[in-house]
C-alpha cells in the first residue's frame, strides 16, 4: 500500500511539477522588447505573415530604405538601398515579397521587393505620388493611395499593377482645405472584397467594396478615429485617440460590420500612431521616440506586466529589454535575472519533492525492519 502511495506521489508531483514550470517559462519574457536602438528614424513596422520577421523603414543611411529585423530583434538588415526614398513597407500574404512606396524625387510609385534576394518590380506608373499599398488575403490584388490633381483617393490594382482604378471621388481635396496625405494603408477583409480606410477628415472610417464600390460609413462618433484593421473573426478594428492638456491615449475597438456592436479590445494605451498587431492579438508593435529617436518597439501582452506596458506604466527593469544594434546583429537571450529565478524555484520545488519521498522510504524501511 505503501509503495502505492510513493509511486502515485512521485507521479502526481512530476504531473504538477510540469504543470507549473511551462507556465512560468512562457510568461518569464520581457514585457517590452525595444528592437532597434540607433541615431535613426526607425518607424512603421510590419508583421511577416509568420509573425517571425518585422519590415520598418529607417534613414539611418540618409534617405528612408526598407529594413527587416527578426521578431527577437536579431540580424537587422537592409533590404532596399540607393537615392530613393522608400517607405510604408507591408508584406505579401506569402511573405516572400514586400510592398512599399518610393520616391525619385519626383514622383512616388508603388514598388514590390523580394524578400530573398532583393529584386526590385515597379508596379504603377501614375507620375504622380501613390503611396501606403495594401494587399488582399489572397494576394491578387493591391490597394493605394493616389494624390493627383490636389486630390487624394483610394484605388486598386492587380497584383502587377494592371487594371488601376480608383474607389473613392474626392476623398480629401486641396480645394476644399482637406488634409490631402494618406496616414496609413487600407485595410483589406478575408472576403477580398472589403476595404476600411479613414476618411479625409482623419476622425471617421468607411468601407467600400472592391467590385461594387459605393463607400459606406462606419465609424463617426466625433472622435479621432484612425488606422483600421481587420481582425481574424472578421470584426473591424480601430483606434481611437485622446489628446488633453496633461495627458495623451489611444483605445483600440472592435465594430461587428453586421450588428453594429461595439467592444472595447485596450484602454488607454500609451501610445500615439499606428500599432501593428499579431495574428491572434497577443502582441504589438509600434514607434514611438520615448528613447530619444524614433525606435521599434514590441509588447507581448501574454506575459507578466504586458498590459502594464502597453499602458505606459512604470514595469521592473528586467521586464524591459533591448535587442542588438544594427551594428552587431546578434541574437538576444533572456535576461540572466530571470534565468536565475527561474531555476532557483525549479530546484526549491524538486528539492521538496526529494525531502517528502524520502521521509517515505525512511517510513518503509522502518516498518519493514520491525517485521
Amino acid at each position: 500500500m505503501i509503495l502505492r502511495r510513493l509511486c502515485a506521489f512521485i507521479f502526481l508531483s512530476c504531473l504538477a511539477l510540469s504543470f507549473w514550470y511551462l507556465p512560468v517559462a512562457f510568461a518569464s519574457g520581457p514585457a517590452i522588447l525595444q528592437l532597434t536602438d540607433d541615431h535613426a528614424a526607425d518607424v512603421r513596422p510590419a508583421w511577416s505573415p509568420d509573425n517571425k520577421t518585422i519590415a520598418y523603414q529607417s534613414n539611418r543611411e540618409g534617405a528612408y530604405h526598407i529594413y527587416l529585423v527578426n521578431a527577437d530583434g536579431s540580424n537587422p538588415r537592409a533590404l532596399t538601398k540607393g537615392s530613393s526614398d522608400d517607405r510604408h513597407p507591408i508584406w505579401m500574404p506569402d511573405g516572400k515579397a514586400i510592398l512599399f512606396d518610393s520616391f525619385d524625387g519626383s514622383r512616388r510609385e508603388i514598388w514590390m521587393v523580394n524578400v530573398l534576394d532583393g529584386n526590385l518590380k515597379q508596379l504603377t506608373n501614375f507620375g504622380a505620388l501613390a503611396s501606403f499599398p495594401a494587399p488582399s488575403p489572397d494576394g491578387q490584388w493591391i490597394s493605394f493611395y493616389v494624390f493627383k490633381d490636389e486630390s487624394l483617393d483610394l484605388w486598386i490594382a492587380r497584383r502587377d499593377g494592371r487594371d488601376a482604378k480608383p474607389l473613392t471621388r474626392e476623398l480629401a481635396s486641396a480645394r476644399n482645405n482637406q488634409c490631402t496625405f494618406a496616414c496609413h494603408y487600407a485595410a483589406w477583409n478575408a472576403d477580398n472584397r472589403t476595404i476600411a480606410y479613414s476618411a479625409g477628415e482623419l476622425d471617421t472610417i468607411w468601407t467600400v467594396d472592391r467590385e461594387a464600390g459605393s463607400p459606406k460609413r462606419v465609424v463617426a462618433d466625433g472622435a479621432d478615429n484612425h488606422f483600421p484593421w481587420f481582425l481574424p473573426d472578421g470584426r473591424l478594428g480601430y483606434v481611437t485617440e485622446h489628446i488633453e492638456p496633461a495627458a495623451a491615449w489611444t483605445d483600440a475597438w472592435a465594430l461587428d460590420l453586421k450588428t453594429g456592436q461595439r467592444t472595447l479590445l485596450q484602454s488607454r494605451m500609451s501610445m500615439q500612431g499606428p500599432v501593428e498587431w499579431n495574428n491572434d492579438n497577443t502582441k504589438v508593435l509600434f514607434h514611438s521616440p520615448r528613447g530619444g529617436n524614433f525606435d521599434i518597439y514590441l509588447i507581448d501582452l501574454g506575459v507578466s506586466n504586458g498590459v502594464e506596458a502597453l499602458q505606459g506604466k512604470p514595469i521592473p527593469s528586467d521586464r524591459i529589454q533591448k535587442a542588438a544594434t544594427p551594428a552587431s546583429p546578434v541574437a538576444t537571450s533572456p535576461a540572466p535575472t530571470q534565468q536565475t529565478d527561474l531555476g532557483l524555484l525549479t530546484w526549491v520545488f524538486l528539492g521538496t519533492i526529494g525531502v517528502f519521498t524520502a521521509g517515505l522510504v525512511w517510513r518503509i524501511l522502518r516498518r519493514q525492519s520491525r517485521r
